[in-house]
């Protein structure tokens, strides 16, 4: 006769949690436990009781009414989110840490059904596990994956380390002219320190020999990894770009999308926060698998794998994403790439165009669940929408230096622009410009609400966003939103300034003609987006975004500069009606506001969503020269 299963953690099996109170039979089925309700005679309440221990040892001391949330994953995995109020805070709930646990090996273990097997999840990134996770994903990639094909030889970039395969090989710059092969692409952070750099001066020496000294150990870890994969040709681009011309960086740099396209892989060294670190290497033991013992109700004597969650978001466990998570030039070689080995500080995940996972199996959450290389495939159903999507996870990225805002999205443009056929303007399209231009300054996405100053050097005219620092959204998420345009773009124009079509530029006019009102902008506190808003009227003001910091000059408004001394405003300003949608009834008015820069000339300073448009009724229909 079977035995009743425990009431509190239901013995760990999650098949009929549909009718009971701790979980629904959804996709992820889930039970909810109060961790003082842990039997102590249970088995599987007290192998939970260890692995809290273990993971969060101080929940009983500063938390109080801790309880312990487990999800089944697709992976069949459970993850364990630890949850408590603390005694020293406003007595919120807070998430303390996740771990998951699973069994590993091939025995088939009746007493936990609900679980899966996973891989291993090696103590070290240089492991023969990891490498042979590496290669069944290559494997499985190339020969299934029809969104991930590409040519087994294809054509080399311009120039390429020549790396050979063993490590007597010599190591040297290569350009190979029409020679097709296969390749590597490096993903990296330069950071504080210098690594080697190929100048006019030393590039017959580069091709000659690259002394293995010479070479940072984050390009040393590369080359180890490309020599295991068989691999004889790896792009890096300190190495591969003359660093010293201009016109070189700039033919190179709009060759992004084929380069990392192209490559048979690109090596994510995620774990080095510049090229001194290596990220071949023993990880940190807080990441590392832990074994906890555990009979089941068939005799057999288990061991339960577990370990944190690398991907969590709590403060005080999370793994510090390191700097290439948060740069823009990542962002466009992780999009680009068919496949990234991303080397983290706690494991080795896989991302491909069809797939994405840890060296065990696990799905990762976090930076990673966003599956950046699958995004470009999605710009094919709606090439618009698409760009728009890609650059609010752009614009939160960082520079080293703001002229590049451009350039380290040009492949990525590119590719759109073999899409839509359109002329591309400084991170707009002309084709669907009305809607471009219904773009805003996100003070929500990291509750920064302080409007920033501009770059002080010119990185794109000012109806475009590229304009301004910090994140960005437009107004066009929801496709049961049909955009009408109300305006009419009667000249745009961007004037490139070097080699890379989809680069800097040094010039943009918009000539936009469409109902223009003069309505007051106030701005109540400048260091406060929340207090600008737009309207005559204090009972029916609407919310306005600053693009930027705004001072007022000459009886107009300007974008702020960095000597300027921020200060409130209340002036009437021209704005133009750009275009609306409207779902169940409810219609939105899309209104840029404007600033006068000279004779006949404007600048874009916010943007604004209105819901009426008595604001426009009697206003004129006229041509604005924005620049």
């Amino acid at each position: 006769m079977a035995s009743e299963k425990c009431v509190c953690c239901h013995d760990l099996d999650f098949r009929d949690l549909g009718n009971s109170k701790r979980g629904t039979k959804e996709e992820q089925p889930s039970m909810t436990l109060d961790l003082l309700d842990l039997q102590p005679r249970c088995t599987y309440c007290s192998l939970l009781q260890r692995m809290i221990s273990n993971f969060a040892p101080q929940i009983e001391e500063s938390y109080e009414k801790p309880t312990l949330c487990l999800t089944l994953e697709g992976s069949r995995a459970v993850l364990a989110e630890i949850s408590g109020v603390s005694t020293e805070d406003d007595q919120s709930i807070t998430s303390i840490d996740r771990f998951y646990f699973y069994l590993q090996g091939n025995q088939n273990y009746e007493g936990l059904p609900s679980l899966g097997r996973l891989g291993i999840h090696s103590s070290h990134s240089d492991s023969d596990e990891c490498f042979q996770f590496i290669e069944s994903k290559l494997d499985i990639c190339s020969s299934s994956h029809d969104r991930c094909q590409q040519s087994a030889h294809p054509p080399l970039p311009k120039r390429v380390l020549s790396i050979g395969r063993c490590n007597s090989d010599v190591i040297k710059l290569l350009e190979p002219g029409e020679r097709r092969a296969a390749y590597a692409t490096l993903s990296h952070c330069w950071g504080s320190s210098h690594p080697i750099k190929t100048r006019t001066a030393n590039l017959a020496q580069m091709l000659q020999e690259i002394p293995w000294s010479g070479l940072a150990i984050v390009y040393q870890d590369a080359i180890r990894v490309c020599r295991r994969l068989r691999l004889e040709y790896l792009w890096i681009d300190s190495l591969c770009i003359i660093q010293d011309s201009k016109d070189d960086w700039e033919l190179e740099s709009s060759k992004m999308c084929e380069y990392y396209s192209y490559a048979r892989v690109t090596i994510s060294a995620a774990s080095s926060f510049d090229a001194t670190i290596p990220f071949l290497t023993k990880r940190d033991p807080k990441w590392q698998t832990h074994k906890f013992k555990l009979v089941t109700h068939d005799g057999k004597d288990t061991a339960i794998c577990a370990r944190r969650d690398s991907g969590s978001y709590i403060t005080n466990h999370v793994e510090d994403p390191g700097p290439l998570a948060s740069r823009a030039w990542v962002w466009q070689e992780t999009l680009l790439s068919t496949r990234v080995l991303h080397f983290t500080q706690s494991e080795l995940i896989w991302e491909c165009k069809s797939d994405v996972c840890a060296e065990d199996g696990i799905l990762p959450r976090g930076l990673y669940s966003i599956r950046l290389p699958q995004q470009l495939l999605r710009c094919e159903q709606d090439p618009y929408n698409g760009w728009h999507n890609l650059i609010s996870t752009y614009s939160v990225r960082q520079l080293t230096y703001e002229s590049d805002r451009l350039p380290a999205l040009s492949g990525v443009a590119a590719k759109i622009s073999a899409l839509t056929k359109s002329d591309y303007l400084a991170g707009l399209w002309k084709e669907n410009l009305p809607l471009d231009l219904c773009w805003s300054t996100d003070y929500q996405i990291s509750s920064a609400s302080v409007p920033q100053v501009p770059s002080p050097q010119y990185i794109a005219p000012s109806w475009a966003w590229p304009s301004v620092r910090g994140a960005i959204f437009f107004n066009d998420e929801d496709p049961e939103q049909p955009f009408t345009p109300l305006a009419v773009v009667e000249e745009a124009i961007c004037n490139v300034s070097g080699l890379n079509s989809y680069g800097q530029v040094s010039y943009g006019q918009l000539v936009l003609r469409g109902l223009v009102a003069h309505i007051l902008v106030t701005c109540m506190e400048p260091r406060d987006c929340w207090t600008y808003t737009i309207g005559n009227d204090p009972e029916t003001r609407e919310p306005l975004a600053p693009d930027c910091a705004l001072v007022e000059a000459n009886g107009s408004v300007r974008r702020a500069i960095e000597s300027d001394t921020l200060a409130p405003f209340s002036v009437v300003l021209p704005c133009i009606l750009v275009g609306k949608d409207e779902t169940q009834g409810e219609v939105y008015y899309y209104v840029m506001v404007l600033g006068s820069v000279g004779a006949e000339q404007y600048s874009r300073l916010g943007f604004a969503s209105l819901e009426e448009d008595d604001w426009f009724r009697g206003a004129t229909e006229e041509s604005l020269h924005i620049i």
